[in-house]
């Protein structure tokens, strides 16, 4: 049986999570013997259960050497994930290794052992240059070591500050799929009703833009002559501060609920999906409103505008222009028909892009380069 030993990095809830558990059951219907080396401060139950559920085997790896003056040196962190992984490697003897990850570097160091088939996902994108990890790549990437992104505005990203040149052609993109293709519970509820629901769904921090979101949210909330509400479901560092302030502001039709198990049915109940995000490498929330069918109005930050066609499917608009997105709001709020036929295109654009086997036919064919 082959092997694949996956090193995941990813948060308490969001894309980086589930991807990690859909990555798990792509290899398991591959029939691969899937081995993990987790950092132990990011085993919560959830998670543990997974693996037991899936009879993953697990390695522990400490997060406490990547703090305090390592986290200072990138140099250093790229000594970590050597020391750390090797042992793993060296041990387990896996055909593949596999890297999915939120922060660029993470885990680089793994790319200096020799020989070795590697795939680094990236599920964010580099903003800057970094000449250590230049070096790194032009050392390392070859026809068995690659990137993978996750959009192609994140691929243009890698290859604008990590790897110019011919190496390029080893940085690769594919789009990720809506988990909730398979609930049953991932239909819009068609009654017309009197309370409209805005709907917002991600961490509360400050790349997703809350400062506008809000302003946003007073704005229509006062334009609108019907009953509309602004939902915002996610945990983060600014969750408290944005629940303090409109609870001081006793702002009844702005929510912000904390982390939603249910996501299927916000999304059911709601309107119109929101997102004017500062970053976005690609916004899984947003693939997932657009499988639901409903209109999307966001940023064109990162990878949004390869999700949302403008006039089409949605309306994309410039972060900074927060009059622009009540304006958009406002006229889908207003019209119905048009609402409707936006979700319906969105959900034929995701059929056609971003689907659970358009995914897998994708990494099929990226697996079968690297093999």
């Amino acid at each position: 049986m082959r092997k694949v030993l996956i090193f995941p990095d990813f948060d308490t809830f969001g894309g980086t999570r589930t991807f990690l558990k859909n990555l798990l059951e792509y290899y398991r219907l591959h029939d691969y013997q899937i081995v993990v080396a987790i950092e132990k401060e990011r085993c919560d139950q959830d998670i543990l259960d997974f693996f037991s559920k899936n009879q993953n085997k697990i390695y522990s790896l400490s997060e406490k050497y990547r703090k305090g003056i390592f986290s200072r040196f990138h140099i250093l962190e790229i000594i970590i994930d050597v020391v750390q992984g090797m042992p793993v490697i060296i041990k387990e003897r896996p055909e593949i290794v596999v890297v999915s990850t939120a922060y660029p570097g993470k885990f680089f160091g793994l790319m200096l052992v020799f020989p070795l088939k590697l795939i680094y996902i990236l599920h964010s994108y580099p903003t800057c240059a970094s000449m250590v990890n230049r070096i790194l790549l032009l050392l390392s990437l070859n026809d068995k070591k690659r990137i993978l992104a996750v959009s192609e505005f994140s691929k243009k990203q890698i290859s604008k500050y990590w790897l110019p040149g011919k190496r390029q052609k080893f940085i690769h993109y594919i789009y990720n799929f809506s988990n909730l293709e398979n609930d049953s519970r991932s239909s819009i509820n068609k009654e017309v009703k009197d309370l409209k629901k805005v709907l917002t769904i991600g961490h509360v921090r400050w790349y997703k833009n809350p400062d506008i979101w809000y302003s946003v949210a007073l704005k229509t909330i006062e334009k609108y002559t019907g009953n509309v509400e602004f939902l915002w479901a996610g945990e983060g560092d600014l969750f408290e501060y944005y629940r303090d302030k409109i609870t001081q502001a006793d702002i009844a039709k702005i929510k912000f609920l904390g982390f939603q198990e249910n996501i299927a049915e916000l999304y059911s109940q709601s309107d119109i999906y929101f997102q004017p995000s500062l970053m976005e490498s690609h916004g899984i929330a947003v693939v997932d409103a657009m499988m639901m069918g409903l209109p999307c109005v966001v940023s064109n930050a990162g990878g949004l505008p390869e999700s949302v066609v403008d006039g089409k499917t949605g309306y994309v608009v410039d972060p900074d222009d927060p009059d622009a997105m009540v304006e958009k709001i406002l006229h889908l709020l207003e019209n119905e028909n048009l609402r409707e036929s936006m979700g319906e295109a969105g959900k034929e654009r995701y059929k056609t892009r971003f689907s659970q086997e358009r995914w897998r036919k994708e990494m099929n064919a990226f697996h079968e380069q690297l093999l």
